[in-house]
């Protein structure tokens, strides 16, 4: 029997009129059917009909299914999820008309002209998809929620009466004018991530989003956001918005004052009214030359504290003597700006993926060490740790001033906004405690103060680096310990100069990372004069070496396989005829000649065609 096309069986209005003429369908409307059959959990057409036809919320997604023919009688859906299916004719959904949510991600339809009679729709996703013509959706005024992302739109102008809509997803696309979306008032969440957008004037006028995803654009100018006051949620990491002569300017108030010893009258007076800006009554200052002797003055106090044990009624002993910690307050000093949400995102975002956090004056490194000493060897700094809890002890740094004074200044900039009299005190307070403060262990009775540190070390990248001492020391000679361009170093090698390294010392180390420093620092030269090396090949001044040790790579299943796998070294040595120097280079592996190593080296030239050998 041949088999009968959908389109010829006018007769077939129930779902039990497709399944009693299953075999004698298409196969894309058999397995249609049978799909259904396998969802009613029952091969009856009839009792199947019946489950099917008071179906209200049907989820079909990932089926192979090609065909919709079959569904056309199940009018009771209001709820149809269609994703993963290579589909290409909608016309079978006409009926539905009881549909409410929609969901066609990742099929292959490219005709939208039959969803324009699915009026009831108040949620549609159509992402995943490369449909060219929008225009359909010009019909479904009822719609709240609108997904169209990863699709090729440059034109909007069809959601333009889409004035009900309270959330549009639009990312990846590629779309550069927002014009027709300024009616949509209505939007509370709109992502436009991964366009070409460079003018946000449109949204400027949607006050009711509290959500805007903006990121991966070519955006440069955010005052168009300053009238959105509702927004909770802001993302805009990926446009070229920041402010190069802001940065360096602060980053160069930095550097000053990175070594500078702080005076203690006008560190006092900034703590003072910090605590009063954040509603605090004055606590009792303390200076300290290092933060480990801060810590240890503030374990000190526990120590004295004579408290009788039935006085304090369960309470951990530095809630009685130091009171509550305030480094989340003074870290969040600016609060109930105008946008809100824009400067949550220009700190917590945009300012540490542009800072350089090695011109922090050692505030962060010190606290890692020191972090490292409180909860590993707490004998070290006499804490009992019973008596405190160790996020307590979590200072406010320089850091996190610079931060907050960057993320406001960029605002105001981005803006063209004004502070308001109560904001700009704050404002004026945080740079006071940035200029005249190191890091900071605030309590409500006790607030620690610690000098900068006396020497900070940095490389000509601005990275952590000293060779033979510590790269950042405070004055009682409490230091961070050692790094080599920006990699901290055991104590073993840091303390001694890298001339004074041992090649041998690569055989022991297991650190891959550590081992790359040695190589650096060890250069391969001396390498070569003290580890047995293997003397593969030679062409006049040129030698080709092998190391065999595994000094170089990760083990296999250290990490990924993208790791860089243990090889043996190959290098290729040169004695300059002229000064007798051994100049050394690091070639591939699968070399097997000193010529072919040169000619790697040269750009693939071979030694006999150089017209001066150097």
């Amino acid at each position: 029997m041949s088999e009968t096309q959908p389109n010829q069986m006018v007769n077939l209005s129930s779902f039990a009129d497709w399944c009693l003429h299953k075999d004698s369908l298409s196969e894309a409307a058999r397995h249609t059917v049978e799909v259904l059959l396998h969802k009613a959990g029952t091969w009856d057409c009839y009792e199947a009909d019946l489950i099917l036809s008071y179906c209200t919320d049907l989820n079909l997604s990932c089926n192979q299914i090609t065909e919709l023919s079959p569904l056309s009688g199940l009018i009771n859906l209001t709820q149809l999820s269609l994703t993963g299916n290579k589909i290409t004719e909608l016309s079978p959904l006409l009926g539905l008309t009881n549909l409410t949510r929609l969901n066609l991600t990742g099929t292959q339809i490219n005709d939208l002209s039959s969803l324009s009679r699915l009026t009831n729709l108040t949620q549609l996703n159509l992402s995943n998809n490369q449909i060219t013509n929008w225009s359909p959706l010009s019909e479904l005024t009822n719609l709240t929620r609108l997904f169209l992302c990863s699709n090729q739109i440059t034109d909007l102008s069809p959601l333009s009466g889409l004035t009900n809509l309270a959330g549009l997803n639009l990312s990846s696309n590629q779309i550069t004018d927002l014009s027709p979306l300024s009616g949509l008032t209505n939007l509370t969440q709109l992502i436009l991530s991964s366009n070409q957008i460079t003018d946000l004037s449109p949204v400027s006028g949607l006050i009711n989003l509290t959500q805007l995803y903006l990121g991966n654009n070519q955006i440069t100018d955010l005052s168009p956001l300053s009238g959105l006051t509702n927004l909770t949620q802001l993302y805009l990491r990926g446009n070229p918005i920041f402010n190069r002569s802001l940065l360096r300017s602060l980053q160069q108030k930095w550097r000053t004052l990175s070594t500078k010893p702080i005076d203690v009258q006008k560190a006092k007076k900034a703590i003072k009214s910090a605590y009063r800006m954040i509603g605090k009554e004055e606590a009792e200052v303390l200076f300290c030359r290092s933060p480990q002797a801060g810590c240890t003055q503030l374990f000190n106090l526990l120590k004295i504290d004579n408290t009788p044990e039935e006085q304090t009624f369960g309470q951990m002993k530095s809630l009685l003597v130091w009171g509550e910690s305030l480094s989340k307050q003074l870290q969040w000093f600016l609060e109930g700006l105008p946008c809100q949400a824009l400067w949550n995102h220009i700190r917590n975002e945009i300012a540490p993926e542009q800072i350089e956090l090695e011109l922090t004056a050692g505030d962060e490194e010190a606290w890692w060490e020191l972090d490292e000493l409180i909860n590993n060897s707490p004998e070290l700094i006499r804490a009992d740790s019973s008596s405190f809890l160790a996020e307590d002890m979590y200072p406010v740094t320089p850091t996190e001033f610079f931060k907050q004074i960057y993320a406001t200044e960029f605002y105001v900039s981005s803006l063209g906004v004004t502070l308001d009299q109560k904001t700009q005190e704050a404002f004026d307070c945080l740079n006071q405690l940035f200029e005249h403060c190191g890091l900071i262990f605030p309590f409500e009775k006790v607030c620690v103060v610690c000098d900068r540190p006396t020497k900070l070390s940095l490389d000509n990248q601005d990275r952590l680096h000293a060779e033979g001492e510590p790269a950042i020391q405070f004055a009682d000679g409490w230091h961070t310990g050692y790094y080599y361009h920006s990699v901290k170093l055991p104590e073993k090698y840091g303390k001694l100069h890298p001339h004074q390294w041992e090649a041998e010392w690569l055989l022991e180390e297991d650190n891959a990372e550590l081992r790359r420093v040695l190589i650096q620092g060890i250069g391969y030269a001396r390498i070569c004069q003290e580890l047995q090396a293997t003397e593969l090949d030679s062409w006049q001044e040129y030698t080709l070496l092998k190391f065999d040790a595994d000094i170089d790579g990760f083990e296999p299943d250290d990490f990924d396989d993208d790791a860089p796998q243990k090889e043996p070294i190959y290098l290729l040595k040169m004695t300059c005829p002229s000064t007798s120097f051994i100049h050394v280079m690091r070639v591939p592996p699968d070399i097997i000649s000193a010529r072919a190593a040169i000619r790697w080296i040269n750009w693939d030239i071979d030694p006999e065609e150089f017209s001066v050998q150097t």
